[in-house]
């Protein structure tokens, strides 16, 4: 079982919102955020031309990238990043069925590490492996994280499934053949999820944990029907 990070298991959505919201404007840029927060689950590779175009991610995306985390790094350090209900639960609950399980996050290792020590995670007892964004390296909807996370792993896609929080997790997992389970947590609505291919959508991932039987009985049937 692969997871996202943001918005799934740690509460960190608006924070990234807020952290390009004054990348933005420290490179001049006025930008709202009610235009930042549909991209927010896309990498930074595909966030800049899809809210400033083309040309300022030629001539000025590297620049914002950097400015990004900055900022983001800032606000992990002032304040405490609160994690969802059920994160810490679920790993051990799923070692104990024998399942393996990934991080694949299109936050490089530095936003990680930030991102875990404000939430007080350590992620010796989260995943069995940990998969970022390499630079150079396509993020989501890009299906390149899921395909390392999938040869990290050593499995193939119909042997795994993805939790995530946006409609750019789906979109990875449709290219990368993985299964995908939707939750609510990171404010993306039920429909928008179904219709980026989740097999279902639960609360957070404390109730996709209560249900996790019909979760991974879901996601084994539809992985049996791709054969």
């Amino acid at each position: 079982m692969i997871f996202d990070v943001d918005g799934t298991l740690v509460d960190t959505n608006l924070a990234h919102v807020e952290a390009w919201r004054r990348a933005f404007a420290a490179l001049g840029y006025r930008v709202d955020v009610s235009r930042i927060i549909p991209e927010i689950g896309k990498g930074g590779d595909k966030l800049v031309p899809s809210v400033l175009g083309k040309d300022v991610e030629e001539h000025q995306g590297d620049a914002l990238r950097q400015q990004q985390k900055q900022e983001f790094l800032a606000l992990a350090a002032q304040q405490q990043f609160p994690v969802f209900p059920g994160t810490r639960e679920i790993f051990p609950a799923l070692r104990a069925r024998g399942i393996r399980s990934a991080l694949a996050t299109s936050s490089d290792e530095k936003h990680l590490e930030a991102t875990l020590t404000s939430a007080g995670l350590e992620r010796r007892v989260l995943a069995d492996i940990v998969v970022t964004k390499s630079q150079g390296e396509p993020s989501k909807p890009s299906p390149d994280l899921l395909i390392d996370a999938l040869e990290e792993l050593g499995l193939s896609g119909d042997q795994c499934v993805m939790v995530g929080d946006t409609v750019y997790d789906g979109q990875a997992c449709r290219r990368a053949g993985v299964e995908f389970l939707g939750v609510l947590s990171g404010g993306t609505a039920e429909p928008a999820l179904l219709e980026a291919g989740a097999r279902a959508v639960w609360k957070d991932v404390a109730a996709l944990l209560a249900d996790l039987d019909r979760a991974l009985e879901l996601a084994s049937f539809d992985a049996v029907t791709h054969q």
